[in-house]
């Protein structure tokens, strides 16, 4: 569920580091660079990059980013989701105005990010699981991430466009995606426990 201020702007929250917060503070605004993703995932980050890679070409065609910002920064409809903060880590409450931010099926990004494929209904979902299992895989990242299955690679990233397609969900959790976070639209950040 989307929860709305008085003024129209979606409630929304993340976990960030000192870092961001010391940037918001000082320069007014946040924006995530390629570099930041590579430090903190190091080895792994490849993992990251390409899911991501993916998912600014397509929602740079429904919001522009602006200068400056290269991914996006992930944040939940529900504080409640904000499971995966770690130690140091500030929660940060933001009401954010409409345009600035493309809501989320968290489902659905949770199988991007996951390499995986996002079907249309559970009939196409049984049907996938079928053609990987065919070729003697478990998962569907086996096939994605291997050169010997290009055709199911091709398949899985297409569905990918569906992450977009609000008739098809796979949770009823919510999650936003903005190019910036501005200090104006901070409403509280938490310290850490």
């Amino acid at each position: 569920m989307i929860s709305m201020s008085s003024n129209g702007n979606i409630k929304l929250w993340t976990a960030q580091s000192k870092i961001v917060v010391d940037t918001i503070e000082s320069k007014g605004i946040y924006h995530v660079k390629r570099e930041f993703i590579l430090n903190k995932y190091r080895e792994i980050s490849k993992l990251f990059l390409e899911p991501y890679d993916w998912f600014v070409g397509r929602a740079s065609k429904i919001i522009t980013p602006p200068p400056g910002a290269e991914y996006a920064i992930w944040m939940y409809a529900n504080p409640g989701m904000i499971s995966n903060y770690g130690p140091g880590d500030y929660i940060i409450e933001a009401e954010v105005p409409r345009d600035n931010v493309l809501m989320l099926d968290e489902g659905k990004w949770l199988r991007i990010l996951n390499l995986s494929y996002i079907p249309l209904d559970s009939k196409d979902e049984e049907r996938f699981k079928n053609s990987i299992r065919e070729y003697g895989l478990t998962h569907d990242s086996q096939a994605y991430t291997s050169n010997f299955y290009p055709a199911l690679k091709r398949e899985i990233t297409r569905s990918w466009d569906r992450l977009f397609d609000d008739s098809i969900k796979l949770s009823e959790f919510r999650m936003g995606a903005l190019w910036e976070l501005k200090r104006e639209w901070i409403k509280e950040i938490s310290e850490p426990k």
